[in-house]
């Protein structure tokens, strides 16, 4: 688990460089991958905090189906032709839906693995 919370430190620090270029929000989603990057650091470290894990999985989960929901219609990652380039509203929704369904992703399994060492310290 520490060298997975290692890659997935450096892949949130990366998606928090890329959103510099975003013209909307640019702080929130910055400081939204910026949070995820220090867990992961600190899970490097072997530090689980299981409260503030399960409080951001929820907040994280409920935000990505939150924006979700939001589309009136799925039109893809991708503008036909133009890669990322946004062509309508639902991409930019369907991304940013993505982009916290992926931190929810890893903070469930900080969390599952916070547990799961949790209890076996408790075993031994």
């Amino acid at each position: 688990m520490k060298y997975i919370a290692l890659f997935f430190a450096v892949v949130f620090l990366l998606f928090a460089y890329w959103q510099l270029n975003d013209p909307d929000d640019r702080i929130w989603w910055i400081a939204m991958y910026l949070l995820v990057a220090y867990i992961s650091v600190q899970v490097f470290m072997g530090k689980y905090n299981l409260e503030l894990l399960t409080i951001l999985c929820a907040i994280y989960a409920i935000s990505a189906i939150n924006i979700w929901t939001q589309m009136t219609a799925y039109e893809g990652f991708f503008t036909d032709g133009a890669g990322m380039d946004m062509k309508t509203v639902n991409q930019e929704l369907v991304r940013e839906a993505a982009g916290l369904g992926i931190c929810f992703g890893v903070l469930l399994l900080y969390l599952v693995a916070g547990w799961i060492e949790k209890n076996r310290l408790r075993v031994i």
